[in-house]
């Protein structure tokens, strides 16, 4: 398993130094780096989405089963898992590429965390306002950026689940962004430039794919609850 890890790590090195070199700029090499993560989990990605917009056409259906067996928890769950087999939905496919992104997070995490982005001149550490991409955001901007673009997507994300766990999804809405901004005031910058990207990317899959699959999320005082 440790030579496997090794392996992620040293490959996505090797994939941002292809980038980097190509490019002239260790920025661009992470934020296409971050396009081909985000092409590779597309698919699994666009799997999720038509699962959550099924499990939205769902919810008067699952509206129904809840006051019929309100006081029947075992019922209600049992005719809660028959109604998903009868319309091919998976509840545990809304979190199968979020559970998938984590490793390569983690791995991206270890990699620019030991990645020497001082020795392969003549590129140079800095991006853009960034002095260093192996060091903090020294003007927080990333640290911001990186808690707007996750209250965005969860916002986009609740639009597409009414009526499921709202409570709780509303509080994530607001708590989220808060646990990203401090994560990535004290993490390596290199890594909120994967994050903020692959926020922005993923964005623009959900209205793209939604799009595609009937009418767009709704986001606001309307679509978020």
């Amino acid at each position: 398993m440790a030579a496997l890890w090794h392996g992620l790590v040293s490959a996505m090195a090797t994939v941002m130094l292809f980038f980097s070199a190509r490019t002239g700029s260790y920025g661009l090499g992470i934020i296409l780096l971050t396009i081909l993560i985000r092409g590779l989990l597309f698919p699994l990605y666009r799997a999720q989405l038509q699962s959550m917009k099924r499990m939205q056409q769902m919810q008067p259906e699952l509206q129904r089963l809840q006051e019929r067996h309100k006081d029947d928890r075992q019922r209600l769950a049992e005719e809660q898992m028959r109604l998903y087999r009868e319309q091919k939905v998976n509840p545990m496919a809304t979190c199968l590429p979020m559970l998938l992104q984590l490793p390569l997070l983690y791995a991206l995490y270890n990699m620019l965390e030991r990645f020497n982005f001082h020795g392969h001149p003549p590129l140079a550490p800095n991006f853009l306002w960034l002095p260093d991409l192996g060091k903090k955001d020294p003007y927080l901007v990333l640290p911001i950026l990186g808690g707007l673009s996750t209250y965005w997507q969860t916002k986009i994300s609740m639009a597409l689940q009414p009526g499921t766990g709202q409570q709780q999804m509303q509080m994530m809405t607001y708590l989220m962004p808060l646990v990203m901004f401090y994560v990535f005031w004290r993490l390596p910058s290199g890594l909120a430039v994967y994050w903020v990207v692959a926020n922005v990317i993923t964005i623009v899959q959900q209205y793209v794919t939604v799009g595609s699959l009937g009418a767009g999320p709704k986001v606001g005082k309307g679509g978020g609850g």
